[in-house]
Order: structure tokens, then sequence, then C-alpha cells
């Protein structure tokens, strides 16, 4: 009796097991799905604001000089941001899809739609909300604040960033202002200063606690 009942207990328990992985290999399914999902959050909101910020630069840096009649490419520049709606809104301080809104990045300032040449300049000068400096800052400080201290995240939002950018020069005729150039430079070295100090501080960690493992 004492062997059946040992070989039935064996047989439970080895059910439990086999259960217990699959509940195991189903959550750690679910994590890695509900990761993903947060890293393509991350992802697709730093391509609509690097897509927002440099439309706003183009706007801004048209609006900045005077035009004039022979001046094509900005006067085609300046069409295609009206005739698309929904950047046209954005500037205009509406709100559009993913919640995003002049308001939502910290510019409370008159719509970009309704600024004169002067003011247009100033925004972009040194100092200004939108100069090389401040917005680098203001589009970095985003997408580690979403990202947090993970590695993972950042490196996807730095994806997004990129491809947003990349975006945003197909769509406004392939070849954006300097500034934007600049501010991108800037950025990304904002970015990877924050990914190399996450990566530096989980080697100090190993090489503290050289028995522990992962």
């Amino acid at each position: 009796m004492e062997a059946v009942s040992l070989n039935i207990d064996n047989q439970y328990f080895g059910t439990f097991q086999a259960e217990n992985s699959k509940v195991e290999q189903k959550s750690h399914s679910e994590g890695t799905s509900v990761m993903k999902s947060n890293e393509n959050k991350i992802h697709n909101s730093a391509v609509n604001v690097s897509i927002s910020m440099e439309s706003i630069k183009v706007f801004l840096n048209i609006k900045g000089v005077e035009l004039s009649q022979k001046n094509t490419t900005a006067q085609n520049s300046l069409m295609n941001i009206i005739n698309n709606t929904e950047i046209y809104d954005f500037l205009s301080g509406k709100e559009i899809d993913g919640g995003l809104s002049l308001k939502s990045i910290g510019y409370d300032g008159k719509p970009i739609t309704e600024l004169s040449s002067n003011e247009a300049k100033s925004l972009i000068s040194e100092g200004g909300f939108f100069s090389v400096e401040e917005t680098s800052f203001r589009v970095s400080s985003f997408v580690m604040n979403i990202a947090g201290d993970s590695f993972e995240a950042l490196q996807e939002a730095k994806k997004g960033i990129i491809q947003g950018f990349e975006e945003a020069e197909k769509m406004w005729g392939g070849t954006l202002p300097d500034m934007s150039y600049e501010t991108q430079e800037k950025t990304l070295e904002i970015i990877d200063a924050k990914i190399a100090e996450l990566l530096k501080t989980d080697a100090q960690k190993e090489a503290e606690n050289p028995d522990i493992e992962e």
C-alpha cells in the first residue's frame, strides 16, 4: 500500500509540476508580451514627438524669413504643413491623437500658426523655447521619463526618435533646417549618455557582487 500510495503521490506531484510549468511559461509569455507592448508604445510616442518637434522647427524656420513668390521651396513646405490637417491642428494648439499638443510639451504661448516673423525668429534663436539647446533637452527628457531606467526601453525610444526624424525629412522634402540636425545630434548625445550611465551602473553592480548569479 505504501508503495502504491507513493506512486500516486509521485503522479500527482508530476502532474502538479507539469501544470505549474505551464503556468510559469504562460506567465512569462504574458510578461514578455506586456513588456513588448510597453516598448512599442514608447517607440511610437518617441516617433510622434520627433515628427511634431521637427514640424514646429520647419514652420518656424519658414515663418522666420520673409517669404517671396520666388522662394518656391519655402512656399511648398508651408503649403505641405497647411495641407496636413493633423500637423496644422497641432501647430494651432489643438490636441491630436495620443494626447499630444503644444501645451503637453510645455509651450503655452501664442499658437505657432499665428506667430509673426519676429516672434518665430525669437522662438528658435539662442535661449528661445524651440532653440537647439532647449529642444534637445526637452525631447531627451521626454523619452528618458517614459523609458525610466530600462535600457531596453531607452534603446527603443532612441530608435523612435531616429525614425521620427527620418519620417519628418521625407514629409518636408528630404532636407530639414540646419537647426534640426543640430538638435537631433544633441538629443541623441544626451540619450546615449544616459544609456552609457545605465550600462556602467550594471557593470559596477556585477563587479561589487561577483558571486551573485543572474
